[in-house]
């Protein structure tokens, strides 16, 4: 079997030493630990209490528990002179052990450490079997401590030798873990459906609740009795403890990740995750030194990928520190432009043609593009003399509406193109003559009102006496403009809404060029 990764074995142990968790008073106020990680607790002195789901029992020296990530529990004093001396070990079965042994499913989980497929197991030591074991720990603390030569191997082998040591002394146990009552049990298999789904974003309490064959609002109350949160908390936190892991220990984009954690979308995710964490996903991958480990291609990806979604929730001033992030590690301009900004600004347009995001939104992406783009200017203006295309843009004569014409702007110029921007009011003359004069390869007419249709039909009658149709694209827009309308008047395309009016736009000006 290949041992872990550097990275995995790092995480083996987070808390492989002594240590006091001392609380007075009344225990329940307290906030049990509630990680992604299995955790081994063998208490090593004094007496104190084992709190685990909602359930209080008296711990003492010898005491072994073996606790499944995801289980909110916690050791606590007895009172202000009585409490445990605990030696925790904490590890992930999925980053560190191989085939039945990472299967949570699996009667070998853990190599056999959790009976009766239990999420929580237990075994009275005798002192024989606590020093053998704190000498595993021990042993285990060192090689991952020191780095001698192929400590790797050494490290993984010191942990399988624990879990099977372990498992020996717990199926030998005659004590049973002393926590029984039909509550625990519900709120136990509610826990571990959630540790095994919490990748299906359907996961619901009612349907858990339904496999227990009881009603969602008992479950809910058990729940949040034994648990100590709601189910919707409990749910979150271990969604985002995962999510932690992977931006962590992976290269995985958050797109990715929100995929492989059951969570909705990349807005809600950095909403969700600042809230629990305190940091946006790209401050708590850069504030990990995994991420100071990956390659310049790794790295660029990463940044790139962010950009992309900060783009997407109108993070303008994380777009900006990104870009100059990417700029300071050396990302030509291109290609910060084209894989961060561009990307990210072509799924503000689809999500906007679907209707997900709403004008707002597009507002805030499209800011954010703008701005940056002006600091890619600044910095490497050699870089974007490639000439993507020219439109000139204006609301018809007789109306001055200008939020749809400005948003369909924003959006073309999100796409790279040269915009020059008529305002309202704009006579035929102007938008021919505009055309001529700065040889745009795009005319874009914009109505709102009815009685200023006619004006689009003067367009295109006075750019065929001009002798630019043949050279020059029209495309038109507004409330009451129609596909029949567009037709009727020889124009050359009718938008429906800003992200369409940019793609045909880019379109034209591509093939002018071409």
């Amino acid at each position: 079997m290949e041992h872990p990764s550097e990275n995995n074995l790092q995480n083996i142990i987070q808390n492989a030493k002594t240590f006091n968790e001392i609380h007075s008073g009344d225990i329940s106020l307290s906030r049990l630990h509630v990680s992604d990680m299995i955790e081994i607790g063998l208490v090593t002195e004094g007496k104190g209490i084992h709190k685990i789901l909602g359930e209080t029992i008296e711990c003492a020296a010898g005491d072994i528990y073996i606790v499944g990530g995801g289980v909110p529990h916690g050791f606590f004093a007895l009172n202000e002179k009585e409490f445990p001396t605990v030696q925790l070990l904490s590890f992930n079965a999925d980053e560190c052990l191989q085939g039945e042994y990472a299967d949570i499913g699996s009667s070998d989980y853990c190599y056999g450490v959790f009976r009766d497929n239990s999420l929580i197991s237990y075994a009275m030591l005798s002192s024989k079997a606590l020093d053998e074991i704190s000498n595993i720990l021990l042993m285990l603390k060192k090689e991952l401590t020191n780095k001698k030569e192929r400590w790797q191997t050494a490290a993984h082998s010191y942990l399988i030798l624990l879990l099977i040591t372990v498992s020996r002394y717990i199926n030998m146990a005659q004590t049973q873990t002393p926590i029984r009552s039909k509550e625990w049990a519900a709120a136990s298999e509610a826990v571990r459906a959630v540790l095994e789904r919490y990748s299906d974003s359907e996961l619901t309490l009612e349907s858990i609740a339904s496999s227990l064959y009881m009603s969602k609002s008992r479950l809910s109350r058990i729940f949040q009795r034994e648990i100590g949160e709601s189910f919707l908390d409990y749910v979150r936190n271990v969604r985002i403890n995962r999510a932690c892991s992977l931006l962590k220990n992976t290269t995985l984009t958050n797109e990715e990740i929100v995929r492989s954690c059951g969570l909705k979308d990349i807005p809600s995710f950095y909403r969700v995750f600042k809230a629990v964490v305190g940091q946006t996903p790209y401050q708590y991958r850069m504030s990990h030194s995994a991420f100071n480990r990956l390659s310049k291609e790794e790295a660029t990806t990463s940044i790139l990928n962010d950009i992309c979604d900060n783009m997407q929730i109108g993070k303008n001033k994380n777009v900006k520190n990104l870009v100059e992030l990417a700029i300071k590690a050396g990302i030509p301009p291109k290609q910060i432009l084209n894989d961060g900004l561009l990307r990210g600004m072509s799924i503000v347009g689809v999500k906007f043609k679907k209707n997900e995001i709403y004008v707002p939104e597009v507002l805030l992406a499209a800011r954010s593009m703008n701005e940056s783009i002006a600091l890619l200017k600044s910095e490497f203006e050699e870089s974007f003399t490639n000439f993507k295309g020219r439109v000139c843009i204006g609301t018809v004569q007789g109306d001055l509406h200008d939020i749809g014409k400005n948003l369909v702007k924003m959006m073309m110029e999100a796409r790279g193109l040269e915009v020059i921007d008529l305002g309202t009011d704009v006579s035929p003359e102007t938008y021919v003559n505009t055309a001529i004069e700065k040889k745009c390869s795009v005319i874009c007419c914009s109505a709102l009102l009815t009685t200023t249709m006619g004006a689009i039909e003067e367009v295109v009658k006075l750019s065929e006496s001009a002798g630019i149709r043949d050279k020059v694209k029209i495309l038109i827009g507004g409330a009451p403009v129609t596909e029949e309308f567009c037709k009727k008047i020889g124009a050359d395309r009718y938008t429906p809404d800003a992200a369409t009016a940019a793609e045909a736009a880019v379109e034209f000006c591509s093939m002018q060029i071409n």
